[in-house]
């Protein structure tokens, strides 16, 4: 990849293996909206418009000290032509590249992504968008340009919402919940070092926050801290393994947990394959 600064925008060419639409569209970030010709898109303090043509990205706004964080955040730095070598290489695993090549794992910032999947749990990507959309109106900070965004609010900022308030922008049973887990996190709860913890204890360390569920901790794990291992396991994706791997028989949670750590350290890369290829064609 080459990287350059032209015209207050930064341009990235020869990235190879990366679909901003899919990427975008994926269910994974809630930040993003289709634009013109590309995707506008908030993250931390950063609100551009991300535009692809072939294997050329162009981001604007940008500058020379926000060229790590946008290669971090689209996880440009991993070798994703690779892992979809391997795939096309699989019998059961290649039909899926069809409806999911080009899908990269957003690297989120963790507080924002604990508390969009406490909104997604029996949610679906629209309310979800605007539930978060308002969160950010209501409690975030308000940045002009181009575009005027909010960012996503601190977790003090959450923390001193009422529940009304928060039942009010859309939320419904899960207000107590956002509110609780801000609080935690406001007085002092550390998310960082779940990065460095195997998966299985940092999932039981999220499994405490109210409204954190196995699943929605799978999507913290693998969208924010880095651990593409993690498996999120919702009805599409059992419904999935089930056809792909267990001839339609519904297996045992051994037998599961088995397969899905046969796939892999990179497993969940490839639940994002999969779940796509189920969504079209199951």
């Amino acid at each position: 990849m080459r990287t350059e600064i032209k015209d207050n925008s930064i341009i990235i060419s020869g990235v190879k293996c990366f679909d901003m639409a899919r990427s975008s569209n994926c269910g994974q970030a809630f930040r993003w909206k289709s634009v013109n010709d590309g995707w506008f898109g908030v993250a931390g303090d950063k609100g551009v418009l991300i535009t692809q043509k072939g294997e050329t990205l162009t981001i604007t706004p940008g500058t020379d000290a926000d060229i790590g964080f946008w290669l971090n955040y689209l996880d440009l730095y991993r070798d994703y032509q690779a892992i979809e070598n391997e795939v096309a290489e699989d019998s059961v695993l290649s039909p899926c590249l069809g409806y999911a090549s080009g899908i990269h794992i957003f690297n989120q910032e963790p507080f924002e992504t604990l508390i969009s999947f406490i909104i997604s749990a029996n949610n679906n990507i629209k309310r979800i968008t605007g539930i978060v959309e308002r969160l950010c109106e209501l409690a975030g900070s308000r940045k002009e340009g181009e575009i005027p965004f909010y960012t996503f609010p601190k977790p003090e900022a959450i923390a001193a919402l009422s529940e009304q308030q928060l039942t009010a922008i859309g939320s419904g049973y899960r207000a107590p919940y956002i509110k609780k887990t801000a609080e935690m996190i406001a007085a002092g709860y550390d998310l960082e070092p779940l990065r460095k913890m195997d998966t299985a204890a940092a999932r039981k360390e999220l499994l405490q926050f109210p409204g954190v569920g196995p699943k929605v901790a799978d999507c913290i794990l693998l969208f924010s801290l880095g651990h593409t291992d993690a498996f999120p396991l919702d009805v599409w994706m059992k419904r999935a393994m089930r056809l792909m791997y267990f001839g339609g028989e519904e297996p045992c949670k051994k037998d599961m947990e088995q397969k899905i750590a046969q796939l892999g350290p990179n497993s969940g890369i490839l639940q994002q394959y999969i779940f796509h290829y189920a969504r079209e064609n199951m």
